[in-house]
C-alpha cells in the first residue's frame, strides 16, 4: 500500500511537470558548441522528487535478526547544475550542487521506525550535454530518528542511540532528459547513517536502494559541447596537509560517560587528474574514552594510537570527498582490527584554511565522528 502511494505521487508530480512544460521557456540559450568564452551563463535550478527501496545490510550478528525488513522512503531536491565554461574548464564535467530531503521508512515501525534527513551533496554529471547521462553524488548531513535504543523501553535497536544522527550518501544514477525541463532518473544509493560513536549502541546501519525519480526544471540552462583541455591543473598538483580533529564520544562501558578524542593527521595530496587526487600520510588519536576503560580493567596500556594513512580524494572545486585506509603502527591496547576506514567531507577556502566532518570505521561499525580543521602547504 505504501509503495503505491509513492507511485500516484510519482506520476502526479510526473503529470504536473508535463503540463507547465507547455509554457515557454524562462529564457533563452544560445549554443555555443565548444566555444568556452561564455562564463557568465546562469546555473539550472532544479526540484526533483524521487523514491527510494532496499535493503538492510547484517553487517554484525548483533543486528542480523532485525536485518530482513525493506527500508523505503522519499526525497525532495533542490539543485543548481552549473553549465558554465569555467565549471567545464577545472572539472571537465558539469556539476551539480544541491540539498535534499529525505523521508526513511524502515519497515520495523515499533524498533526503528522513521528518519527524516537533510543532506547536502556534489554530483558531477558525465556527458550532460547528451539526452542520456552518467551522475554521481556524494553527500553528507543530518538525520532525526524517531525510534532510538532505550534499555528498556527499545532495547533491540542496536543501530542508533541518539535522536540526530549523521547520514552519508553516494549514488550512481542514469539520467535522460526528455525536454529542456523534464529530467527522468534511475539508480542505485548506498546509505550509513550513525552517530558517529557519541552514544552507544551505534552499530549503524547501511542500507542500498534502488531509486527512481524525475527532475523539473525551473529555470533551464543549455550544456555546451565542449572540447577536453590538454593543458595543465589549474592548480598545483601537490599539495601538504595537517589537521587537528576533535569530538565527544560515549564509553562502552558507561554510555553516560563522554569523553573526548583529539588528534592531528598530516598528509600529502597528489593530483592525478582535473578531479582525483591520491593522498598518504599519518596520523595519531587520543581516545579519553579508552583511558578510562583500560583504568577501569586494571591495565597498563598506552590509549594513544598512531597509523598509517592511503587513499583517494575527489576534488569538486573548493570541496573534497576522501576515502583512507589507515592502518596502526602504535597500538599499545588492541584495536578492533588492525585497519580502518576513513570518510571525510572538507570545504577548502580560497586561502590556506580548510574544515570539515570526518567518519572513522572498523568496517561497517562507526567508531567516532569527528569535527576538523587545518591548514594546507603551499
Amino acid at each position: 500500500m505504501q509503495n503505491l502511494e509513492v507511485v500516484k505521487l510519482f506520476l502526479f508530480v510526473l503529470l504536473v511537470a508535463k503540463v507547465l512544460t507547455d509554457s515557454p521557456p524562462l529564457y533563452a540559450s544560445t549554443k555555443v558548441g565548444t566555444d568556452t568564452t561564455q562564463t557568465n551563463q546562469r546555473p539550472a535550478i532544479n526540484l526533483g522528487i524521487y523514491n527510494h527501496y532496499g535493503f538492510i545490510i547484517p553487517h554484525s550478528k548483533d543486528i542480523r535478526d532485525l536485518s530482513t525488513s525493506n527500508p523505503w522512503g522519499l526525497a525532495a531536491d533542490l539543485s543548481f547544475h552549473f553549465s558554465d565554461s569555467l565549471s567545464w574548464q577545472y572539472l571537465q564535467t558539469y556539476p551539480r550542487l544541491g540539498i535534499t530531503f529525505t523521508y526513511y521508512n524502515f519497515d520495523n515501525p515499533e524498533v526503528l521506525g522513521k528518519g527524516y534527513a537533510l543532506i547536502l551533496y556534489v554530483e558531477p554529471f558525465l556527458t550532460a550535454q547528451h539526452k542520456f547521462s552518467i551522475s554521481l553524488r556524494l553527500g553528507a548531513g543530518l538525520a532525526y530518528m524517531d525510534k532510538v535504543y532505550h534499555p528498556d523501553r527499545n532495547p533491540e535497536n542496536l543501530f542508533y542511540s541518539t535522536r540526530i544522527s549523521f547520514p552519508l550518501v553516494v549514488n550512481l544514477m542514469a539520467n535522460y532528459r526528455l525536454n529542456q525541463y523534464l529530467n527522468l532518473r534511475a539508480g542505485g544509493t548506498y546509505k550509513h547513517i550513525s552517530n558517529g560513536g557519541i552514544r552507544q549502541p551505534n552499530k549503524g546501519i547501511n542500507f542500498p536502494s534502488a531509486s527512481l525519480g524525475v527532475d523539473y526544471a525551473l529555470r533551464p540552462t543549455y550544456f555546451a559541447t565542449r572540447e577536453l583541455l590538454t593543458t595543465n591543473f589549474p592548480d598545483k598538483s601537490r599539495h601538504y596537509l595537517v589537521a587537528f580533529m576533535f569530538t565527544l564520544k560515549d564509553r562502552k562501558d558507561n554510555p553516560t560517560d563522554k569523553l573526548p578524542v583529539l588528534g592531528a593527521s598530516f598528509y600529502a595530496s597528489q593530483k592525478i587528474s582535473r578531479l582525483s587526487a591520491l593522498t598518504a600520510g599519518a596520523e595519531w588519536v587520543a581516545d579519553y574514552t579508552l583511558k578510562e576503560e583500560l583504568q577501569d580493567r586494571g591495565q597498563k596500556e598506552g590509549f594513544q594510537r598512531a597509523a598509517l594513512l592511503g587513499g583517494h580524494e575527489l576534488q569538486v572545486g573548493r570541496f573534497r570527498f576522501s576515502q583512507q585506509l589507515g592502518i596502526y603502527v602504535y597500538a599499545p591496547a588492541t584495536a578492533r582490527d588492525p585497519a580502518y576506514q576513513r570518510y571525510g567531507l572538507e570545504y577548502h577556502t580560497a586561502k590556506k584554511m580548510f574544515w570539515g566532518i570526518n567518519l572513522k570505521a572498523h568496517r561497517h561499525v562507526a567508531d567516532f565522528l569527528d569535527i576538523r580543521t587545518g591548514l594546507k602547504f603551499p
